[in-house]
């Protein structure tokens, strides 16, 4: 994990006790902190001063947190990483991940939680997703399919990527929210011969809408060491904002 003294965290609330706390926590913990309490001067900030992560209200006014995430994509889409601090529901988790979102809580929240968050979002993708026995989560529901590609795959909406994890078309196999599972995606064809590991269930889609297939979206927790390095490679050369795409 990263130095706290080498990550800048901008706290963004238009609340300004909420705001205020937030910043003396993370500054008590070694971080450099600078606040906002909108989303215009949060984003004036990030255009001239390097940000490493952004916590953000949702409901503000004069600019939300949803535009200001949009804002930032825009400006650059990699960095930084934009986490959502809402008591409102003004955006489905979903529309959260697939727009770019690496985290999302519900206040009340809490703060230890959020701490460890932070550290896990801003740390390397390989150091992020590699993962010793000791550290290991039993999983609650393991998920195992072949596709022919990964590309036929996405392109038919049953496994697309995003910069943190995926979505999966399932009928009947659905878990609750936030429980951990396994995963085991095989490809019949192309370079990339399989996807292993676990993750976390962030949002589920128990019904299909539109053209949407019903299935759920997971964050990547670890990666097996024979696909991390091509994961990571994948990921890196994407051209989309989402952290968990929609599918």
């Amino acid at each position: 994990m990263r130095d706290p003294k080498d990550l800048n965290i901008l706290v963004v609330d238009d609340d300004m006790d909420l705001r205020k706390a937030v910043v003396f926590e993370f500054k008590r913990k070694g971080f450099n902190v600078l606040e906002a309490e909108n989303g215009l001067i949060a984003f004036e900030i990030v255009k001239t001063t390097k940000i490493d992560v952004v916590l953000t209200d949702v409901n503000m006014p004069e600019c939300n947190g949803v535009k200001l995430l949009e804002m930032i994509k825009a400006f650059n889409p990699k960095t930084p990483v934009v986490m959502f601090i809402t008591g409102f529901a003004d955006i489905t988790l979903e529309e959260a991940y697939d727009k770019g979102v690496e985290a999302v809580f519900k206040k009340p929240f809490d703060r230890k939680s959020l701490y460890a968050a932070v550290l896990r979002v801003t740390a390397q993708l390989d150091q992020k997703w590699s993962m010793r026995k000791s550290d290991r989560i039993e999983s609650q529901f393991k998920i195992e399919v072949r596709f022919k590609t990964l590309e036929g795959a996405g392109q038919g909406r049953l496994l697309n990527i995003g910069r943190g994890g995926f979505f999966v078309a399932l009928d009947d196999k659905i878990q609750a929210m936030e429980s951990t599972i396994e995963f085991n995606f095989s490809f019949t064809d192309g370079p990339l011969p399989g996807i292993e590991g676990s993750g976390i269930v962030r949002w589920i889609r128990p019904q299909k809408e539109e053209d949407r297939p019903s299935g759920c979206g997971v964050e990547f927790g670890s990666l097996s060491e024979p696909c991390r390095a091509q994961i990571i490679s994948l990921i890196n050369s994407l051209k989309t904002n989402a952290f968990i795409p929609r599918g």
